[in-house]
């Protein structure tokens, strides 16, 4: 296995175009370490063709997701570019799996993340889908040309044709699914792509050029960056429960640290296991009592991990002296904590020789883990390893027998996938044939509820013009009804008739209606059908727009004849004259009416100067007391 560890060396030339990187170098054969460019480090990943560029963070590498992209573009199809330092930092991992390293020192952190990836520690970072695009096309521009460009261009073209049916050839040779997009042009084609559903390093066509023709091989990239783990690394963690009513829950890792203390009212059992679960896996489950409670006997078998209880119940004082660097909300939690801390405390000093005794490239904690079920360091090191005994050895020669069979099994299985690969094909082709018969049919409902939807709406459409029709014919039925009364109008005018205007009732809003629909003139006569409802604005109203008279029909009330008489307008009482109706108009006889106003005005100034008699007898009959 070869590897490349990375790191950058701090305080090195910025931009990262100039920055320089701490290599180290492991495989079979050699381990080196030495310092390089950005373009030397690149050089040398092309010419060692790495299986693995381990670094602790991409972002040290590279400034955003393009240039993270086209690096690993430019990488051999094999090498692939790992990620060490996820949710623990690389001294922490360097710390599980016995690695010495300096922190400042960047040759020691690229030395560790390349140790890291040869462990099986770290996460592949992933940016193309198990897709790949082939891309098959003219190396050169053709231009204008001269009296041959027409061979030329055949030429080109045919050339294009020929590498792209050999690229067709091979794929489906070896069976792969894909989906083509070919640009015809003279003489052949002068674009081909294949989209391919396997992955890259599958696809058994490299990007090259010829004099003619260029091929394009590049995976599919993905909408996010993707961290895939090299191995499943688990958590190994010690938890207290403290059972009852409300529960707590403390979680340790196995070197003490503090990961989870909480405590809720009626926690159900599957909750506290997910909550555990959560955390990693438990290895000890604590109580603070000598007879554990058959709760927590559940929870052990549960969780499948060993159990712990002290020898004698932990006292409360012995409770808080554990947990007095801790923060804890209630008792629940106190003793729940107390319960992990006492049971780490057991294991302690047996941990601490471990991480002593366990060379390089052990996960200590799994290590510990397996220690504190009862195994021993030397078994759980040979099993790391890969020693095998006599009996095992056995085995492994029947395996070897086993080996050939299943190799057997699995070219008859092959020769079956590939009739079946057949078969799926054949399928495909049937299937294309009918969902081209269900666009044709469907097509053809479609076009029939199209045709149904404009019947409908045009049936919509008649129906509105058949009403519009219907109001359009009654207003002008009205207004040829009015046309009539209005011939009728002018022609009783030539006999003598005179039309004035009609209030049907004397208020504010009729007066506007009259004079927005007919309008209201100086020197209108204005025939009132309804005097009762008349006050002294209205009659304002008619004053302000400089009428002649007004033909009341009963009497006028007095606050509106007092404005009338003050403004010398005369009332005339319809009985007095003929009319005849036309809806908002009347005729009336023109002398009639002239005679009619002619006495309402001398009634007018008969009441004035009977007025001012009446006052002056008044003032001479006050005068004559005032002397006497």
């Amino acid at each position: 296995m070869r590897i490349i560890g990375v790191d950058i060396i701090r305080g090195s030339a910025h931009p990262k175009s100039k920055s320089r990187y701490a290599l180290h170098y492991i495989d079979e054969n050699e381990e080196w370490s030495k310092s390089a460019s950005r373009g030397r480090l690149f050089k040398y990943v092309k010419d060692r063709k790495p299986d693995y560029v381990a670094v602790d963070s991409i972002f040290e590498l590279f400034r955003d997701k393009r240039e993270l992209i086209d690096f690993l573009k430019s990488l051999p199809v094999n090498t692939k570019l790992v990620q060490t330092a996820g949710r623990l930092s690389l001294p922490a991992l360097a710390r599980r799996y016995g690695i010495c390293m300096d922190p400042k020192n960047p040759f020691d952190e690229a030395r560790a993340s390349a140790l890291l990836v040869k462990y099986g520690v770290g996460e592949i970072v992933s940016v193309f889908s198990d897709r790949t695009i082939i891309k098959v096309s003219r190396n050169r521009s053709l231009g204008k040309g001269g009296w041959r460009q027409n061979k030329y261009r055949r030429k080109v073209h045919d050339s294009v044709r020929a590498v792209y049916r050999e690229i067709k050839r091979l794929l489906d040779d070896y069976g792969f699914e894909y989906t083509e997009d070919v640009r015809e042009a003279y003489g052949g084609i002068s674009r081909g792509i294949f989209v391919v559903d396997v992955p890259r390093d599958r696809v058994p066509v490299n990007s090259f050029r010829t004099r003619d023709v260029q091929v394009s091989v590049s995976a599919v990239e993905k909408e996010r960056i993707e961290l895939i783990p090299l191995s499943r690394q688990k958590t190994y963690t010690i938890v207290g429960i403290d059972p009852g009513n409300t529960v707590g829950i403390a979680v340790l890792d196995l070197n003490g640290n503090l990961l989870n203390v909480e405590s809720r009212k009626e926690w159900s059992s599957s909750e506290v296991l997910e909550h555990i679960l959560s955390f990693g896996k438990p290895v000890l489950i604590a109580t603070d009592r000598k007879n554990p409670p058959d709760y927590i006997l559940k929870m052990r078998a549960s969780l499948n991990s060993i159990l712990y209880t002290p020898r004698e119940d932990i006292s409360v004082e012995k409770k808080k002296s554990l947990t007095a660097g801790y923060s804890t909300r209630n008792d629940h939690e106190r003793d729940a904590l107390a319960s992990a801390l006492e049971a780490f405390n057991a294991f302690r000093n047996k941990l601490r020789n471990i991480e002593k005794r366990v060379p390089e490239g052990y996960d200590i904690d799994e290590i510990k883990a397996g220690i504190i079920r009862g195994h021993s360091l030397k078994l759980m090191l040979e099993k790391r390893k890969g020693g095998v005994s006599r009996n095992e050895k056995e085995e492994v020669s029947v395996s070897k027998e086993e080996i050939i069979r299943r190799d057997r099994i699995i070219a008859e299985l092959k020769n079956e996938n590939r009739e079946l690969e057949m078969k799926i094909r054949d399928m495909k082709r049937e299937i294309d044939r009918l969902k081209e018969r269900i666009y044709h049919i469907s097509s053809e409902e479609h076009r029939k509820i199209r045709e149904q939807n404009l019947i409908r709406s045009l049936q919509s459409e008649i129906s509105d013009l058949k009403r519009l029709l219907d109001e359009k014919n009654r207003v002008i039925e009205e207004l040829s009804n009015r046309i009539e009364s209005l011939k009728r109008m002018k022609y009783l005018e030539f006999r003598g008739w005179k039309a004035v205007k009609v209030l049907k009732k004397f208020t504010k809003d009729e007066i506007e209606r009259l004079e927005g629909s007919a309008g209201i003139e100086s020197g209108d006569v204005i025939f009132i059908r309804d005097v009762a409802g008349a006050g002294k604005s209205g009659a304002e109203m008619l004053v302000r727009k400089g009428i002649k008279a007004v033909i009341a029909s009963g009497e006028m009330p007095h606050l509106a004849e007092e404005v009338f008489e003050k403004e010398r307008i005369p009332v005339v009482d319809v009985k007095k004259i003929s009319i005849k109706m036309f809806d908002e108009f009347a005729l009336v006889k023109a002398e009639e009416l002239e005679n009619a106003i002619q006495n309402a005005r001398r009634d007018l100034e008969r009441r004035k100067l009977e007025k001012i008699e009446e006052l002056v007898s008044e003032y001479r009959t006050r005068r004559l007391e005032e002397i006497r």
